[in-house]
């Protein structure tokens, strides 16, 4: 059931009133922005040192970057109690000094979002940034916002806020009073609260339950295209499916999904998400529901599964996470690898998508992770070290490889269980291992997997994952009935082979790129630049090319003529409208690694595909 929830709470409270205590006291007034900043007043908690440090992350969990989030901070003042001067020294970017510290009153800093800033160096990726639209929205990514003195991160964080009318701290925190002008939102330690992201704007949020857990969605969307309801329906099957793989039940009493659409290119030029251990925090193009509904739900798959893992399974390094000389765990393989191959695997196994769509996901991972990455990196070295240049490079693999490890691991765990135990069942025991407050050592994990699977399991791990060996795709899929062509010629229809871009300013695809192009392509004279404006006299948009493109796919017969309407820039760089048309045909294409069933498997095989698929 999806039902609309308003709070409404009457309070007084004055930040200016608060006494020194135990506690971090916060205030903003988000009624006051000043050059596209907001002003940070802090009474802080009883400090018995005549010198103290107050710091900005230098790096949060889930970013595997680091920012130096004080960049974003000037101005930065205390004042001392009765007229005591306090020395403010900047140490670095991230770092002040304050004496006599035990003679501060309150210190107060400028906050300049990262989303629109003149800053130049190392663009922080949106779903980890700020951003501050007077009247309109702000993001409270909380490590850009709010500091913490060095060895004081276990005292409770109060956070007051001055608010425009209308506006709702959308958050995966439940220690909240929400009021007409005024909100408070608590939180027990800095931990807790760099955890906890918050998207303050006029409310447009709904809630459902998924088993046990209350899902709050909240949605920004400047022109209004989509509607929180419009994303909890999109999610909500996805949801029931990822309940039934976690066995029925959460392990959160309340998740939010926030989710900020833009109609703008973002400085990072990237779009995506960040994950958290309540919430997972979304930037996504502002795009019509037809089109956006399947990346909603991609993406959110991957991480609402972060409530698995890092939340109840992490090391030392992040339940301990040091925010500002930060060190890394060696097993991203596990945090982002096996969790972007459940988030597919669930749909599968639920029906959402069906098995050619998996193996083609799958597939897809795999020539990425051959094409553009190292394929004899250690995996767990690569994670070790992913803060230096040379490694950073091989990050993104593990959302590429990574996923193919968890694949490998699972359908081992099934064929040597014979269907009974696959990664579902092993989440769900390292969860008991371990648990939210309780963290595992690097060198110990795989010799706990091995406990609870195969001696075969703990090879794989330390040949493919810890060591350097390529991942043996051929074997893992006969395990399961399954047969890796490497190579296969064919005759299909295609779009043309062009690389294909977008203009910001025309709000038109764009030709990037010829040097695919195949013979059906050639057939339309395309040229680098030609923006596309119609499909067969349908007007072509970034938001409807899915589906017109889908259509044209699904529908076409070769003999008929295709008509294209582009825009070409002449002579003296004005564009015309140009129709370039040519008859369909099919044309041979070359491809690579490619699943197909083998029909004389044996029945452990078929056993073990059955239930690694939810076959029934």
């Amino acid at each position: 059931m999806i039902r609309h929830i308003l709070f409404g709470f009457v309070f007084a409270i004055s930040s200016q009133l608060c006494l020194a205590d135990k506690d971090y006291h916060y205030h903003i007034n988000l009624n006051n922005v000043t050059d596209d900043k907001l002003t940070v007043e802090l009474t802080p908690p009883d400090i018995r040192e005549n010198e103290a440090v107050f710091n900005f992350p230098a790096m949060v969990p889930g970013t595997y970057e680091v920012y130096n989030f004080g960049r974003f901070i000037s101005n930065v003042k205390a004042t001392g109690k009765n007229g005591t001067v306090i020395k403010v020294e900047k140490v670095n970017s991230d770092t002040y000094k304050f004496s006599p510290a035990n003679q501060i009153e309150q210190i107060s800093y400028q906050v300049e979002d990262s989303w629109d800033t003149k800053i130049s160096e190392k663009v922080v990726f949106e779903p980890a940034g700020t951003n501050i639209e007077k009247d309109k929205n702000f993001v409270f990514n909380t490590h850009g916002f709010f500091g913490y003195f060095t060895g004081l991160t276990d005292r409770n964080f109060i956070l007051e806020f001055d608010k425009p009318f209308g506006f709702f701290p959308s958050t995966g925190l439940t220690n909240l009073k929400v009021g007409a002008s005024k909100d408070v939102i608590s939180v027990f330690d800095y931990h807790d609260l760099v955890d906890s992201p918050i998207l303050y704007c006029p409310a447009d949020t709904t809630t459902i339950m998924v088993a046990n857990t209350k899902v709050l969605v909240s949605v920004y969307s400047p022109n209004k295209v989509i509607t929180s309801k419009f994303a909890a329906n999109t999610l909500s099957q996805l949801l029931s499916a990822q309940r039934d793989y976690l066995d029925g039940n959460l392990p959160v009493e309340k998740y939010a999904f926030l989710f900020y659409f833009t109609d703008k290119s973002t400085l990072s030029g990237a779009s995506g998400a960040l994950e958290h251990s309540y919430s997972s925090f979304y930037v996504l193009p502002e795009m019509d529901t037809l089109s956006i509904a399947q990346t909603i739900r991609d993406v959110s798959a991957h991480e609402f599964f972060h409530i698995v893992t890092p939340l109840n399974i992490h090391a030392d390094e992040i339940g301990n996470f040091d925010f500002n000389e930060p060190k890394m765990s060696e097993h991203l393989w596990l945090y982002e690898g096996l969790t972007e191959y459940a988030a597919h695997h669930a749909q599968v196994k639920s029906g959402l998508i069906g098995y050619d769509v998996f193996f083609q996901v799958m597939m897809e991972k795999y020539n990425n992770s051959l094409d553009q990455y190292n394929d004899t990196c250690s995996f767990t070295y690569m994670s070790k070290n992913v803060l230096t240049p040379h490694y950073h490079k091989q990050y993104n693999n593990v959302y590429e490889k990574g996923a193919l490890i968890g694949m490998c691991l699972d359908i081992m765990c099934r064929y040597y269980s014979n269907g009974e135990y696959g990664t579902q069942n092993l989440m769900k025991d390292l969860a008991k291992t371990y648990g939210k407050n309780k963290s595992f050592k690097d060198k110990d994990l795989f010799g706990d997997i091995e406990k609870l699977t195969f001696p075969e399991v703990r090879k794989f791990l330390d040949d493919c994952v810890a060591g350097h060996k390529p991942l043996p795709m051929v074997e893992i899929f006969k395990m399961v009935g399954l047969e890796l062509i490497k190579e296969r010629q064919t005759e299909t229809v295609t779009l043309g082979g062009m690389g294909i871009g977008y203009n910001d300013s025309t709000k038109r695809l764009v030709i990037i790129d010829l040097a695919n192009l195949d013979d059906f392509g050639k057939d339309f004279g395309y040229k680098v630049g030609d923006e596309l404006y119609s499909f067969n006299n349908r007007l072509l948009t970034i938001e409807n090319a899915q589906e017109v493109i889908g259509d044209f796919m699904g529908t076409t017969k070769v003999g008929e003529k295709l008509t294209i309407g582009v825009y070409r820039k002449g002579k003296k760089g004005k564009y015309k409208l140009k129709e370039l048309s040519a008859k369909v045909r099919k044309v041979k294409v070359t491809e690579t690694n490619i699943i197909d069933i083998v029909k004389d498997a044996n029945d452990k095989q078929i056993t073990a595909r059955r239930a690694w698929l939810g076959i029934q």
